[in-house]
Order: C-alpha cells, then structure tokens, then sequence
C-alpha cells in the first residue's frame, strides 16, 4: 500500500525494509496513521506486526526507508520527536516495588507524573484497590493491564500495543475497548497489532494485514 502524496500521515512509514541475519522482516513497507484513530494490525505470528511497531518507535535500526511522526524522522536510540505510549512484549516492572510506585517511576523517568489520570485508568482497569501491592504478587491479567495504564498514563499523543488483550477477562477487555475509544476522541493515535480480530474489530477504524513483512492491505 503506498502513501498517497496528497495527504500527509502523523505517522509515515516509507518503503522501511529491515533485514536481520539474511531474513526480511519487514519488506518495503509503506503505510501511514493519523492522529484520532484507532488502526489493527492483524497477522499470524511472525509475521511483522511486532517488528513494524518496533520500528515505528525507534527500537531498530532500519536496514533501508523510513519513519517520520508528525513530519519528523524517527531516528534509532535517538530521542523520539513525539511521546510515545508503548506496550511491546513484556514491561520491566519492577516486581519489589508496588503497582503505583511503579508507575511513578516510570512516568518520572519523561519527566512528570500525572497523578490525576493514573489514579483514573487504574480504576477503569480494576486495579486502584490494589496500587499498594507489590507488583510481583500480580497475575497475569493484572499485569497486563498495569501495563495498558503505563502506556497511556502520560497523555501521549501515539499509542502502540502489542497484543494488549491478551490474559485480560471479559470485562476488562470490555474496559479497554471503552478507554481506547477514549483515547481517540482525544485525538490520539492508537495503533494496536493484536490476533483476536473479533474484539479488535469492534473498536478500529481500519485494518492493515501483515504478511511476510508486507502490508497486504
């Protein structure tokens, strides 16, 4: 899918290829997002979602193209021109330490600590009642959703989540679907690579499929 010349993205990806140890992992990938939607990407596994969202954060060094958020390049281990709300494989917490003190850290950490809006989205994620427990003593579900809140605790104008619904119940997926259709009305983009397609369905604005590091559509 190529990039229309007439209209410009917040996010941009041109013809972004990344090859590692002789396999392409993504293969000329051109595609765009824009701010205040709600975008799936939808592959088997291995297919390239997590390495596209990988790259759209800056954690790979592209072996060839780019990526620009809002006109601005994305340039590897290089500080990124827009914050960013990111849940991509597994979050360091630290398990010692309580779920609200992990949070603040890790909001200290960019510089500011929102205590309004984390007491907010732990309660939409069940897990206010329990800010004082240490993190270690989290379930899988649990976890999952402290680490949705980390992602989007600091207001950031792009979210991207890797398979954020997995390990969560009924009603918590319920309570995610709610609060990303609250994140784009907030004219945040939101991108989301996820396999449950039925529940990814009732909440994108579009979806892009992911093959052999190609968008297929």
């Amino acid at each position: 899918m190529k990039l229309s010349k007439k209209k410009t993205m917040y996010v941009e990806i041109h013809d972004y290829t990344k090859i590692i140890k002789r396999k392409t992992v993504l293969d000329h990938v051109n595609c765009g997002f824009e701010r205040g939607e709600i975008c799936g990407l939808v592959g088997p596994n291995g297919s390239g979602k997590t390495m596209l969202l990988r790259a759209i954060c800056g954690f790979i060094r592209p072996t060839d193209g780019r990526v620009l958020i809002g006109g601005k390049p994305v340039v590897f281990n290089e500080a990124l021109p827009e914050k960013i709300g990111v849940l991509i494989e597994h979050p360091g917490f630290i398990g010692a330490d309580t779920a609200w003190g992990n949070l603040e850290y890790l909001a200290g950490l960019d510089g500011g600590f929102d205590e309004k809006e984390t007491e907010r989205l732990m309660k939409v994620f069940g897990l206010w009642q329990h800010r004082g427990d240490k993190v270690k003593s989290f379930s899988l579900g649990m976890r999952q959703k402290l680490a949705i809140v980390q992602a989007i605790m600091e207001h950031q104008r792009l979210i991207l989540l890797d398979e954020p619904m997995n390990g969560l119940d009924r009603e918590s997926v319920t309570a995610f679907q709610q609060e990303m259709r609250r994140q784009r009305e907030r004219g945040n983009a939101v991108i989301i690579a996820s396999h449950q397609g039925a529940e990814l369905q009732e909440i994108v604005d579009r979806v892009l499929h992911v093959e052999n590091g190609r968008i297929m559509s």
